[in-house]
């Protein structure tokens, strides 16, 4: 068996190859982050070896630039272990202890690991719990954007009509933006024509409710203590603030459908736990990969 390691960089790679006993076939072989660099990897393998069983690769999980060519060589057939950097840091300080060495190719490193046989991988597992860690991950992302979006709001509202959060419970439930969407400041309240109350019946379920919530509003508006200069760029700023947070509202609902597919797919048994939905069970599983690797409840 033959051990290829691997030294991640951003556009170009560092690869080294040993043998059974460390011995290095070749070292430092630089190569792009591209098709054709990867391309050039196999050829330089294919010197040493007859098939992509003969070799075991490894590399270090080295922010988001290590995803290509693993992907690339697994699809390939090759055996490719992820580990985490913290490891191959340790494997360092204990040659350098060792054989006090201090000049250590990184990507021969790697390569001694992986034939050493002495690392955890990062819990890729499959495609599946990669797609549940990018889809929370993204959904948390979406989320916290929503966050910003409603402090800004609160911020533009309190200047042009700072009464109006006492007509809702929730300002940003979906009576409330739709309101927004089309009225923002105190004067708009006010004067609502009744063509424009109708536009906005026209999209809301519970009519009455918001025919008597506008009364309430009108109600504010006519004392309020709101800015009564600048309102149109005021007003611009919270219509557009609410349709971001519509819009990326909707985004939140297709990836957590797209989640709920992946886990249907999975059948976890995560599932089954009591207090456990399918948001928490994303989370869970695309980042501590497939419960069966562990053999134990204590923690590792």
């Amino acid at each position: 068996m033959l051990y290829l390691g691997i030294d991640i960089g951003k556009n170009t790679h560092v690869a080294s190859l040993i043998d059974e006993t460390a011995k290095p076939l070749f070292k430092a072989f630089s190569f792009s982050n591209t098709t054709s660099g990867g391309n050039s990897l196999i050829e330089k393998l294919s010197v040493h070896i007859n098939n992509q069983s003969e070799v075991e690769i490894g590399m270090e999980a080295t922010g988001h630039y290590w995803l290509s060519i693993y992907s690339f060589l697994v699809e390939k057939g090759f055996t490719v272990h992820v580990v985490n950097p913290i490891q191959t840091d340790g494997w360092r300080k204990g040659i350098e202890i060792r054989k006090r060495k201090t000049d250590i190719i990184d990507s021969l490193l790697i390569a001694d690991l992986i034939r050493y046989g002495d690392f955890v991988e990062t819990s890729l597992s499959d495609e599946d719990t990669m797609s549940l860690r990018n889809l929370s991950r993204f959904r948390s992302y979406l989320v916290s954007s929503i966050s910003d979006l409603k402090r800004k709001v609160i911020c533009v509202l309190d200047q042009v009509f700072p009464e109006y959060h006492t007509a809702f419970s929730d300002v940003f439930g979906k009576t409330s933006k739709e309101l927004l969407s089309h009225f923002q400041t105190a004067d708009d309240f006010e004067n609502i024509s009744s063509e424009q109350l109708e536009n906005v019946l026209k999209k809301v379920s519970f009519k009455g409710f918001v025919k008597n919530k506008i009364t309430q509003i009108s109600e504010l508006a006519a004392s309020s203590f709101g800015l009564k200069f600048c309102q149109d760029s005021f007003s611009l700023q919270l219509r557009l603030l609410i349709e971001q947070i519509k819009f990326i509202d909707a985004q939140v609902c297709d990836v957590e459908a797209e989640i709920k597919v992946i886990l249907d797919k999975i059948n976890s048994p995560i599932m089954t736990v009591p207090g456990i939905g399918s948001i928490n069970a994303a989370v869970i599983l695309g980042e501590i990969g497939d419960i069966s690797r562990f053999s134990t409840a204590a923690r590792r």
